[in-house]
């Protein structure tokens, strides 16, 4: 609904970034100072009453040290990590005989008995075997509340920072070419810039296709932070960037991270969840001694050539005569040389964990300074995390998990913006100024946007377990989100002469509310179930307030009230879920498991006629290599089935009939807008998937397999309405049917692995056909630039004019709504290597290819249209020119002659591949570092190499979308366009030092 306009607001004056976050991060430093002085004396005087246990844990087989081993002693409480050397150490022990235990995610348990004398010390070391299946890991992500990897009959992947080589910039990167069947496509390289994440394709033809994120338990936002465009005008005036909550998360907090990417296994996520979920564990303390982590990154970010590098013939391009000059040397860049620059970042983190018998903390703090590849861009974070686990009495036990984050970014006008420095630069003389002085178009560079983000997420989970059989956990969670956006182009701005300013104030709050229950217990003597009940409630707050004012009196710092034309707007949101499940785990042998669920779910935004939505789950997994027919030779194998079912809820306001606010002589009026449906309910998405882990060859050879079928019916689709009623336009009806179906396979080979060397080769492979089965009766309609929903074919399918002749030496012969492809990518793969050398030197690169998809290209299919004189067409000017174009191509003269251009001629192919990392990391000698436990150096590279096919014209990186919406970000918009400044390349030195 489209946001009311009120008188002209009162005074304001432009002020630093809202008092709120001051506060906040001031009490979250004043209590992190005081926990790091509690970490720093929590070890007690009791040396003497109690004894120590040391060690070190290495790998067996190729005898390499462990981190992040869990070392405990059961039923005291007493327990630590290992460090990067393999070393650990528990103080205050009590004296007598106790059991140490070993454990880690990918290894076998080990357990040791010991005996602690008073003042003495216990040495013992462990050799922890891999067994890269993990039957009996506790997975969260997708039962109702904790259940062994065995139990668990569809896919769920995992990624485990303890086993990333190179460091991590941010949580989208993390999650690049690492999970088969997710697709995580940057948006350009502006900074703040937010990946789009898809896993399994698109569910939904109108509403967003972002996975769930919980965070701890706890849900928070997962779309993009609203776009900064002012609220009138183009919508693509601005950055063209959308910032990602995901980015707000410190990745060195982050333990691991679980996905699922379907119905099948987010059934008791409910309404919202058909398009995947997402889980991150933040790390937590253990028991002992305060453990110190200290890292600093510094890196250099570099834009490579992203100009075209053929012609339109496949042949490479040769630049006429005086073309350039006198400005350009080169066009690789498409003339942004004198715009942009090697930009720097550098981050710094310290975090600390440990704690007494009763309470563990984790507390981490963290500052990032980056200046962008642009000129005048740049950002600056501040972020904090406590997180503390308390246990008062046995079975008793209490997290608090809490993070602040502050982000100041600083952007310049990009994208397809007739006032920004893109558009302008590339078109030299043809631009908006008629002029290519980068004198004069970097007087673009007044237009002053700036974005101010205030993120705080805490989160309460008290577990109880009065006895083996039964437990209890209830969650409460809150994530605070807000975000000043201000865009001001001052009086005397060279396009804008009078001057505009924006500003908008945007705040969303989330509260979690989660119970959990469980109970087990055994059915004769091979037989036991286990379950689980509980509710969830979900409520989501939106203020927007937005402020324009137009033509100001003079030079000046301006504000709200300044101008001669002022403007207010103002939306508010609320969106409540309910709901409540169950979920029975039968266990026959430890080898035949069979789960059985139900969600049911009530919804604000559903209609008033309809009622609670029901989502059932059948799932079955069978360990096959337990069978006594089974030869351990042969390995560890699983077998496993789900179906389940989940939901897409509409927006908030698309089953109430609405009404836009307008002024009509002088007095106020409105006039119809949505017509409202008391039927609308959510979209319904079920899923069959199957398939198999194993692990093969003395644990060698790891694989996984899935193959998975989705349909969504009642799916929203765009119905046009009857303009005789007075409601013209469309109104979003349960009338569609969509389908995506694919395969994931996932394979690990470890070729070499011994004491002092070791290769590791993995890789993964997807696919994912899309269709739209049935409109339900409802006319195609179009859901972005060139992006159409069509039945019969992908969502969305890119749709256009197209040349059926274009390598013949005529005039183009042109078909209309010519079909050139799916937009998402219908297929990808990853390889990944690492090399463990002697002297701990290890070596690992991570590659990913992305296609079977098309995009359309903006700055090229508006430069064939206006007649640009556009780097693609270089082969041809000079034929053009003459005026004797009897020798060129269809294609050439479709694209390069105005007379017989189309922006459509611009959708092509968006293959692509990449080297996502390449490092090389390095264990620092313990004499070179004093005091500390061990220290690691690592040299990587991000998006250092790029391969695209010939026939990508113009810009030739994929991820170079950008944000062209003005209600939908890049995180959300169904179709991906090229039309933006690609992702740089990255060179990072990194030291991480633990003490």
């Amino acid at each position: 609904m489209r946001r009311s306009m009120f008188a002209a607001i009162g005074t304001d004056s432009e002020r630093p970034p809202p008092r709120y976050g001051r506060r906040v991060c001031s009490i979250c430093c004043a209590l992190l100072m005081g926990f790091f002085l509690l970490a720093s004396t929590s070890t007690t005087v009791r040396a003497q009453e109690r004894g120590t246990v040391t060690g070190t844990i290495v790998e067996a087989g190729s005898m390499a040290p462990l981190a992040s081993v869990q070392v405990s002693i059961p039923g005291t409480g007493l327990g630590t990590l290992t460090q990067p050397s393999g070393r650990f150490i528990i103080l205050n022990v009590p004296v007598g005989s106790h059991t140490l235990r070993a454990e880690r995610v990918g290894y076998a348990t080990e357990t040791q008995e010991i005996v602690v004398a008073a003042g003495g010390t216990v040495a013992v070391d462990f050799q922890l075997t891999e067994t890269a299946l993990g039957l009996d890991e506790i997975v969260v992500t997708g039962t109702a509340g904790a259940a062994r990897r065995r139990e668990v009959g569809n896919s769920i992947s995992q990624i485990n920072l303890s086993d990333v080589q190179e460091p991590v910039v941010d949580v989208d990167n993390l999650l690049q070419g690492r999970v088969a069947g997710a697709v995580v496509q940057g948006t350009g390289g502006a900074v703040g810039s937010g990946g789009r994440i898809r896993l399994r394709g698109n569910v939904s033809a109108t509403l967003s296709n972002q996975p769930l994120v919980f965070v701890d338990g706890i849900r928070v936002r997962s779309d993009g932070y609203p776009k900064s465009v002012p609220p009138t005008g183009y919508a693509g005036r601005g950055s063209n960037t959308t910032a990602s909550p995901l980015n707000d998360i410190n990745p060195a907090d982050i333990e691991r991270m679980e996905v699922i990417k379907g119905a099948a296994a987010t059934t008791l996520y409910g309404t919202e969840a058909s398009a995947g979920v997402i889980q991150i564990f933040t790390k937590k303390g253990r028991q002992g001694r305060a453990q110190w982590t200290a890292q600093i990154d510094q890196a250099a970010m570099h834009l490579q050539e992203f100009g075209p590098k053929f012609g339109l013939r496949g042949e490479e391009i040769v630049v006429p005569p005086g073309e350039l000059q006198p400005f350009y040397d080169d066009y690789r860049h498409m003339f942004m040389d004198p715009y942009i620059q090697t930009g720097y970042r550098g981050n710094y983190t310290l975090s600390v964990r440990g704690g007494l018998e009763d309470l563990n903390y984790f507390l981490s703090g963290q500052f990032e300074s980056i200046t962008g590849v642009h000129k005048s861009e740049g950002s600056q974070k501040y972020g904090l995390r406590a997180n503390l686990t308390f246990t008062p009495v046995n079975g008793l036990q209490i997290q608090t998990n809490n993070s602040y984050t502050r982000t100041n970014l600083d952007h310049v006008p990009n994208g397809g913006n007739a006032q920004g420095i893109h558009l302008n630069a590339q078109r030299r003389d043809q631009n908006y100024f008629g002029n290519a002085d980068p004198a004069v178009v970097s007087e673009l560079f007044d237009y002053d946007i700036r974005q101010y983000i205030d993120r705080f997420v805490t989160g309460l989970t008290a577990t109880w377990a009065p006895s083996q059989s039964w437990s209890h956990r209830l969650t409460f969670g809150y994530d605070l989100a807000q975000q000043e956006s201000r865009q001001v182009r001052p009086w005397g701005f060279s396009r804008q002469p009078e001057g505009i300013l924006s500003n908008q104030r945007w705040r969303e709050n989330t509260l979690t509310f989660d119970y959990v229950g469980s109970w087990s217990v055994q059915l004769g003597s091979e037989v036991r179930s286990s379950l689980s009940f509980g509710g969830q409630g979900i409520t989501r707050d939106q203020t927007i307030v937005d402020g324009q004012a137009n033509e100001f009196p003079g030079p000046g710092d301006p504000t709200l009230s300044s101008g001669a034309q002022t403007l207010a707007f103002e939306e508010r949101i609320r969106v409540v879920t309910g709901g409540f499940f169950a979920q029975n785990i039968f266990d026959l042998k430890n080898r035949y498991f069979l789960t059985v669920g139900l969600r049911v779910d009530g919804n604000s935004a559903f209609g008033s006629n309809l009622g609670l939505q029901a989502y059932p789950k059948l799932s079955a997994s069978y360990v096959i290599s337990d069978e006594p027919f089974w030869s351990p030779d042969l390995g560890v194998l699983k077998l496993r089935a789900a179906w389940g079912q989940a939901g897409r809820a509409p927006g908030a306001f698309d089953a109430v009939r609405t009404w836009s606010p307008v002024g009509f002589g002088g007095q106020p009026a409105f006039l119809p807008n949505n017509v409202g449906n008391p039927d609308l309910g959510p979209e319904r998405t079920s899923e069959v998937e199957f398939g198999f882990d194993g692990s093969f060859f003395d644990n060698r050879w790891d694989l996984d397999f899935t193959y998975y079928n989705q349909t969504t019916t009642d799916a929203l689709m765009n119905v046009r309405q009857i303009p005789s009623e007075g409601f013209g336009g469309q109104q979003l009806e349960n009338v569609g049917k969509i389908q995506n179906r694919g395969v994931e396979l996932s394979t690990n080979f470890r070729i070499v692995d011994r004491q002092q060397w070791g290769w590791n080769l993995g890789g993964s492979y997807y696919t994912n056909e899309s269709e739209v089965l049935d409109l339900g009766g409802a006319p195609s309609f179009s859901s972005g630039v060139r992006g159409w929903v069509i039945e019969g074919e992908a969502v969305p399918v890119m749709r256009g004019n197209c040349i059926t002749n274009p390598d013949e030496i005529a005039d183009p012969i042109v078909e209309s709504n010519c079909i050139y492809g799916p937009n998402q990518p219908t297929f990808g793969w990853q390889l990944m290597t690492d090399v463990r050398m002697p002297g701990g030197l290890v070596l690992a690169a991570r590659g990913e290819y992305s296609g079977g998809n098309w995009m359309y290209s903006n700055f090229e299919g508006e430069a064939y249209s206006r007649g640009i004189r556009w780097p693609t067409c270089f082969n041809v000017l000079p034929a053009r020119d003459s005026g004797d174009t009897s020798s060129l191509t269809a294609r050439e003269r479709g694209h390069c002659l105005a007379s017989n251009a189309d922006r459509d001629y611009a959708i092509m192919p968006a293959d692509f591949f990449k080297v996502r990392e390449l490092s090389l990391s390095a264990a620092v000698p313990e004499r070179w570092m004093p005091g500390a436990s061990s220290a690691t150096v690592t040299l990587s590279g991000r998006n250092i190499y790029r391969w695209t096919k010939k026939d990508l014209f113009g810009f030739t990186d994929p991820e170079a979308s950008g944000d062209w919406n003005r209600e939908s970000s890049g995180n959300i918009g169904n179709v991906m366009i090229l039309g933006a400044t690609p992702p740089p390349s990255v060179w990072t030195f990194s030291i991480r030092v633990n003490f």
